[in-house]
Formats: structure tokens, sequence, C-alpha cells
């Protein structure tokens, strides 16, 4: 095996690792157990089982910090075309599941593990979430501004939202076996909606809009 392909099959072994044991029950021999490589081989790629659980994190981080841009953009291009900015933050949505459920050992890592305070594990946690608040927090003041949410405390909602997304990440998506993403997408989506649009608001259209039924 080529020395890249090797040194993913042993992140990959890793991931599974911590996800089912956990980083503190977890140990280099489980990893070379399951990967099949000697502890030799390990340490060629690897100072430690700390170092292999933090690259571990940054590569779920990365990915996530990308999506999470991508997405800002796709909203703020809705915004500046008129076009159909609820359908927008629908996709989001979506993404941001998708991509969970394509990473379920790193997704377990992340927020059963590194969500707690043990050094950098939680420190590169909190640079991301400010990260992802920020961009929230812009999304949601372009919509108060124009008129499609109620006035409203929007650093608390911005928590609110965040809160439930990483809830029914950890609940429905790592713990709900074979859920229907799209369903609980479309929920959500109609939850916020609900909750967030001006009394004036005309919720069933804003629905059919979000739901691409309009």
């Amino acid at each position: 095996m080529p020395a890249v392909e090797r040194r993913e099959h042993i992140l990959k072994a890793a991931a599974e690792v911590f996800a089912r044991k956990g980083y503190r029950m977890a140990s280099v021999s489980d990893i070379v157990e399951t990967a099949k490589v000697g502890r030799g081989t390990f340490y060629l790629y690897f100072e430690s089982k700390r170092h292999i659980f933090l690259e571990l994190i940054e590569e779920f981080f990365q990915g996530y910090a990308v999506l999470l841009e991508e997405n800002h953009l796709h909203l703020k291009e809705a915004f500046g075309r008129g076009g159909a900015v609820l359908q927008a933050w629908r996709d989001n949505m979506m993404r941001v599941f998708n991509y969970h459920r394509h990473n379920p050992h790193l997704t377990d890592i992340v927020y059963r593990e590194a969500l707690g305070r043990d050094e950098d594990f939680s420190e590169r946690v909190e640079v991301l979430s400010r990260f992802a608040r920020e961009k929230l927090v812009e999304e949601f003041r372009m919509m108060r501004e124009r008129g499609m949410m109620r006035d409203c405390d929007v650093g608390m909602v911005t928590s609110i939202v965040m809160g439930s997304t990483v809830y029914l990440v950890m609940e429905h998506l790592q713990n709900g076996g074979d859920v229907d993403v799209d369903r609980l997408t479309d929920m959500i989506v109609e939850y916020h909606i609900r909750a967030l649009i001006p009394d004036e608001g005309d919720v069933r259209r804003a629905l059919r809009s979000a739901l691409g039924r309009a």
C-alpha cells in the first residue's frame, strides 16, 4: 500500500476506534489492531494517540468550515439576485445534515469527545463555533433587514438554532438509524419559519417557498 493510502487507512481505523471506545479508553494498540498494521508502522506516521486524534478533529473542522463558507455564499447569492432565499436556507441546512451523516465517526469524535474542556480539543471546537456563529448572525441580520424575520435578539436566535442543530445531529442522525434526511430538514426548517416569521407574514407561502413548492 502506498504511504499516502496507508496513512489514510490508519486515520480511518483510528476514527472508528475513537467513535466506538472514546478517546480516553482507546489505545494505540486498538488502532493498530483495527488497521491491521504494526505499532512501528503507526509511529512512522503519527507521534501518539493524541496526535492522530487532533488530526482527525482538524480534518472534520476543515471540511465543515469549507461547507459553512459555501453555504454562506449560497445564501448571499440568493439575496443578491432576489431569488428563493428560504429555499437556499433549506438547501444549506440539508448540506449541514448530510455532512454529518457522511462523516459518522468524525461526528461522534467531535461532539462526544472534543466538546469537553480538554485543552486544545475544546479550543479548536470554539474556533469553529465562533466562525459558524459569525456567519449565522450575518445571515439572520440580512433576513431581519429585509423583513423576512421578526424583530428579535439575533444572538439568542443564533444560539438556539446552533444548539438545536447539534442536538438533531446527535439524537436523530447519529442514534436514529435510517433517518430520512430530507424529512428531517423539512421539519426543522418549518419550525424555524413558524418561530421567526413576522406576525404579518404569510406562513404557508413561506413554507411553499422554502420547500420548493411555490
